[in-house]
């Protein structure tokens, strides 16, 4: 008897995705909360399972141990998602730094900015806090500075093909400036102090503004015309009448 091998149907398959799809967002959710609820080496495997509705094991084979599942939950909270696509080459990237005009370019940061930090805020202090007790946590924290810095580094280099920052200052003070007012401030401002994103993006912008480009000049009011000669003996004759 001949034996037919067994074949497999797309939509089995398809299925079997996103079921593992699913149950790998439900760890690296439940991780990120725990993590910024409790800390990083306050939270266990166990909870963050029982949080995500599965089995130790598979927190394992879904993410990876705590500290993949930490730098997992910082990189989802930086994209949004969890596709393997980088920030700078994602669409909403590419269609603030087509824009050419300065002024418009940073409003349109400032806006991608805040929306990142309403995500990034509390685990990127989860992940600070974090550093001070484990290497990893220590090694992801420097990774995770340093690619901001080369992200400002980027907004700098962007300004300065559309036109130039402030004659006074230089590029890497420049970059250091974009590079201060990132997750840091909004955790402290919204999160801590209670302003409301829509009042941080409105700052954010304005700082973006004043520090970073050159002023613009301010427009004089027109002078009103001198009357000469006999045009101006007409008005006096008319004033006195009057």
């Amino acid at each position: 008897m001949k034996v037919v091998p067994e074949v497999k149907r797309p939509y089995q398959s398809t299925l079997r995705g996103a079921q593992a799809q699913s149950t790998r967002e439900a760890v690296i959710d439940a991780s990120a909360r725990l993590f910024v609820e409790k800390g990083y080496a306050a939270t266990s495997i166990e909870e963050i399972a029982a949080a995500a509705g599965v089995s130790r094991a598979t927190v394992f084979t879904s993410v990876g141990g705590k500290a993949k599942l930490l730098k997992t939950a910082l990189d989802v909270a930086i994209v949004g998602d969890d596709a393997p696509i980088a920030l700078p080459d994602r669409p909403r990237s590419k269609s603030i730094r087509a824009e050419p005009d300065p002024r418009k370019y940073l409003a349109l940061y400032a806006e991608l900015v805040t929306e990142i930090d309403a995500r990034l805020a509390g685990i990127h202090e989860a992940v600070r806090g974090a550093a001070g007790v484990d290497p990893d946590a220590r090694t992801l924290w420097e990774s995770h500075l340093a690619q901001h810095r080369q992200g400002a580094a980027n907004v700098i280099s962007d300004l300065t093909r559309k036109g130039g920052i402030r004659k006074d200052l230089d590029p890497e003070s420049a970059a250091d400036i974009v590079w201060l007012l990132g997750p840091g401030v909004y955790h402290m401002l919204v999160n801590r102090r209670g302003w409301s994103p829509e009042r941080f993006q409105a700052w954010l912008t304005e700082t973006f503004i004043s520090q970073l480009l050159p002023a613009e000049p301010v427009r004089s009011r027109r002078a009103a015309p001198i009357v000469r000669g006999s045009r101006a003996r007409a008005a006096s004759r008319r004033r006195l009448s009057n």
